[in-house]
């Protein structure tokens, strides 16, 4: 006899920083599902938090892929005691993704302030008009904001390549004091798994690194520049995110991206999340200018180097404790290289990393002294062994030195 389905329980609780990366830590994609399974997420936060809409879009999201792939049979979704900015349907996941209409638009909740919409099917004529009532919705959305948008969500449509009984994706608005606040977020094959199919080599080489730093930057695209863009609106957005003194911050794999005004941008590892998820803020009392990002993304030659004050690098991010291949060391000297056309300071974090090899001690060591110009912070794992300790030790003296004699 078969075991009955089971009601399993998900609590999860929201923290007042890094919300939305903690949040991904929480959604348990290997749970030992039944596909007659009925789960319950019950999102709580802690002191002092305020539940974000990337927050939100995700769990949601996270919910409709469980349903969708037939993970289990439905999910339910609690906020008790939570003041959200929209009022929260009652109906379970799988009502609102199997309702008896054709519409392309799963659930839509719209407040004064607020609007969350789930897309269950890939219509470009619904998104059209999607993109017209954003257009005309708030008073305080910026000139040409439904834009930005359009290229974060063609670039889903494009590129998540799931079946259709499976696509679904979340786009989450949210007015709070003078930010707009934006997400977008799928499920499907991720930045690496759409690079992988790219048509040129250049984006089937960025798979294997790092790939949101390398999206973001215009001279990367999978179809090459005269076939149209991918990437594009990841460019864009990164683009108008310093230039109005914003954020954004993506996910994808075991990858996160995040981008500071002009204050830093950092890759590191994370916790999975199976897809994309691009989120971020505008400030509405600093510019907004569409028009200029789309210029410069026609003509890269006018980006600025050295346009953030620190670019952190967690060397975690390639999935490895042990950096030892020529083929991984190479890899990330070029993602360092790129993180030097954004900042002249650098940080290499090394938590998390167990051992590195003697030739990629040696590659680092010439990155250091073939920008003695630039200034570069060596973090040292406090559990480091002796070896390891001793050669980052060796690299953040070098680096000191350049320093020194840069200020000569």
């Amino acid at each position: 006899m078969a075991p009955a389905p089971a009601t399993k329980n998900i609590p999860i609780v929201l923290e007042a920083v890094n919300q939305v990366t903690n949040c991904v830590s929480q959604l348990p994609y290997n749970e030992g599902f039944d596909e007659r399974d009925v789960v319950e997420i019950s999102v709580t936060t802690a002191p002092k938090a305020r539940i974000e809409i990337a927050t939100v879009s995700a769990i949601i999201q996270f919910s409709c892929n469980l349903v969708l792939s037939k993970a289990v049979y439905d999910v339910r979704i609690e906020f008790p005691r939570m003041k959200l900015p929209f009022a929260w349907t009652n109906r379970s996941i799988r009502d609102v993704l199997y309702a008896p209409n054709d519409n392309p638009i799963a659930l839509e909740v719209v407040s004064d302030d607020c609007r969350l919409t789930v897309f269950k099917n890939n219509d470009d004529a619904c998104r059209d008009e999607w993109y017209d009532a954003i257009k005309h919705w708030h008073t305080n959305l910026p000139p040409r904001f439904h834009l930005l948008l359009n290229e974060l969500v063609e670039n889903v449509s494009a590129h998540a390549q799931l079946p259709e009984d499976r696509f679904c994706f979340t786009v989450g608005l949210h007015f709070y004091k003078k930010k707009l606040c934006y997400c977008v977020a799928d499920c499907g094959v991720g930045l690496h798994g759409s690079l992988q199919q790219g048509i040129v080599e250049d984006a089937k080489a960025a798979a294997r690194r790092a790939c949101a730093l390398y999206l973001t930057r215009p001279q990367v695209t999978s179809k090459g520049i005269e076939r149209g863009h991918q990437g594009v609106g990841l460019f864009i957005t990164s683009e108008l995110s310093q230039m109005n003194k914003g954020y954004v911050q993506i996910l994808s794999g075991l990858q996160e991206y995040e981008q500071r005004d002009t204050t830093v941008v950092r890759v590191r590892g994370i916790a999975e999340w199976k897809g994309t998820m691009v989120h971020g803020a505008i400030n509405l009392d600093q510019e907004f200018n569409y028009r200029r990002a789309m210029k410069l993304f026609s003509n890269p030659n006018d980006l600025n180097n050295d346009r953030f004050l620190v670019a952190s690098v967690h060397l975690n991010v390639y999935g490895q404790k042990n950096l030892r291949t020529r083929e991984l060391c190479e890899e990330i000297i070029r993602d360092l290289e790129a993180a030097v056309e954004r900042s002249t300071k650098i940080i290499l974090d090394f938590t998390d990393i167990e051992e590195i090899s003697q030739a990629f001690s040696g590659f680092l060591r010439r990155f250091v002294t073939n920008h003695s110009k630039v200034r570069m912070m060596i973090m040292i794992p406090p559990n480091a062994n002796e070896d390891l300790r001793e050669d980052l030790q060796d690299l953040s003296d070098l680096a000191a030195q350049n320093k020194s004699d840069d200020e000569e």
